[in-house]
């Protein structure tokens, strides 16, 4: 038990408890080596046999990248150590870091604090020259993890990013599978695969902007074709709402490319020239009507083609981008629904996700399969060797389990391609046992209304079954 005035590690005195969640805590402590004495923030992690593994290596991931990152607006990294704490005799890791005196935009939204545009528009700006020094390292660094929480504004009105949990090292990323973070409303779809790139931090970026211009959590605005619906609800300039309407496209590959592409977007939107009144066009509107432009005045339907074909792909995009995002909340509400109730939910309804079993484009449904399933008789006789174990309170360990779920988005349309995403857990018997949750998104190689292969697991790890793709 950790109290006020204890002395860590010889030399960190604690003095006031910032947090604290399961098996973590956030201390303000005084580093009694520095004169003056330093305030300092202590973040310290029990090791239980309760706990994840993986919860450990972000830990200790997050100290080994602070500790190479060197920028104005990062707390800095000031210590690591172990402690045994001798009352649960259970082993604490430290991290310490610099203290930011000062209030996260949580807490400003928290006390009432109304962001105006220009004030949302600086912000932006901060943190977008902040990504895009961790962007541009090598290898790059992702936050994961940007939200109001996590930013801190000194008594100058500088913006901090802090927290650095979830902090994926691209070096270590290539052909691995990471545990999903990130925090709901904030994170990017793709994070929801375990995913992440850089146009991840973008995402999270926006989903931030418009919390703070709205008042609003991401996750309790309304949605169309998985987009965040904030237009209506606050008066931007166009093209700063159109910049922010970018930075949150579901699909990857239409919001920026980088975070300096972003700032420079954002720059030329906000300046005099750019900021004179002027109504909000589409981008398909204006794509559309460039196309029958060029039909008129080429009067030939050779130039026409080219361009009416690029449109038909970018609504393919839009289309199949639903498809993703759609099976990216059927695995979130799969997996909440999994760990208060010990099984996978066999109807959309259930799970209470409020989206609709079949649109215009697709038919969504899920197929829990039974315990004991041959399709992981592979894993569970021979466990890969980079899984991690933990010991379960209230498991019963007679016999190994094996639970699993497919969710399905069959396409409606002959252009569109289907797609089946697997989640499964998995319990080993004896001494020690695995829970383990795995994710594969796949898609079926032709378009067309074809029912895709289940991801399999023969040779103990998941993969795509022919006829299918990886969604990367």
């Amino acid at each position: 038990m950790l109290n006020p005035q204890q002395i860590l590690n010889g030399r960190y005195q604690l003095r006031q408890q910032l947090g604290q969640n399961a098996g973590r805590q956030t201390w303000l402590a005084e580093d009694l080596e520095t004169q003056p004495q330093e305030l300092v923030v202590v973040k310290l992690l029990a090791f239980s046999p309760q706990m994840q593994w993986e919860e450990f290596k972000l830990f200790e991931r997050e100290a080994q990248v602070l500790q190479h990152l060197n920028h104005p607006r990062i707390p800095r990294y000031r210590d690591y150590f172990s402690i045994e704490e001798t009352e649960s005799e259970l082993p604490w890791f430290g991290l310490v870091q610099q203290y930011i005196p000062g209030l996260s935009l949580r807490q400003r939204l928290d006390q009432g604090h109304s962001f105006g545009e220009a004030e949302a528009q600086k912000i932006a700006t901060d943190i977008l020259t902040i990504l895009i020094y961790l962007h541009e390292l090598s290898p790059p660094v992702l936050h994961r993890d940007i939200k109001p929480s996590n930013l801190i504004v000194d008594e100058q009105g500088q913006v901090y990013l802090v927290d650095f949990g979830a902090v994926q090292d691209r070096a270590k990323a290539e052909g691995a599978t990471f545990t999903v973070v990130g925090t709901s409303g904030y994170a990017a779809p793709e994070q929801l695969w375990g995913r992440a790139v850089a146009a991840s931090d973008l995402y999270s970026l926006g989903a931030t902007l418009i919390h703070l211009v709205t008042g609003i959590a991401p996750a309790d605005l309304p949605q169309q074709n998985l987009r965040l619906q904030f237009a209506d609800r606050v008066n931007l300039n166009p093209r700063f709402s159109y910049w922010l309407e970018k930075l949150i496209d579901p699909a990857t590959e239409q919001r920026f490319s980088s975070a300096r592409q972003a700032l420079e977007a954002l720059t030329a939107a906000v300046t005099p020239e750019a900021s004179t009144s002027q109504p909000s066009i589409s981008l398909g509107a204006v794509l559309s009507v460039f196309a029958v432009l060029i039909a008129v005045v080429a009067g030939s339907i050779g130039v026409y083609l080219p361009v009416k074909n690029y449109l038909n792909e970018q609504q393919i995009k839009a289309n199949e981008a639903e498809a993703r995002q759609y099976l990216s909340s059927m695995y979130r509400h799969q997996e909440a629904y999994y760990l208060e109730n010990g099984k996978f939910s066999d109807s959309i309804e259930k799970l209470g996700l409020g989206i609709k079993t079949e649109t215009e484009n697709y038919t969504y449904y899920t197929r829990p399969f039974p315990v004991n399933s041959p399709m992981f008789a592979a894993i569970r006789d021979n466990p890969p060797d980079h899984v991690s174990f933990k010991r379960e309170k209230n498991k019963a360990s007679s016999s190994p389990l094996s639970h699993q779920v497919v969710n399905y988005a069959i396409s409606r349309k002959d252009n569109l391609r289907s797609y089946v995403g697997l989640v499964f857990e998995v319990y080993f018997d004896g001494i020690r046992y695995e829970d383990q949750r795995s994710l594969m998104l796949c898609k079926a190689d032709n378009p067309g209304s074809i029912y895709p292969a289940i991801p399999n697991a023969e040779t103990g790890h998941v993969a795509c079954s022919p006829g299918t793709s990886e969604v990367e």
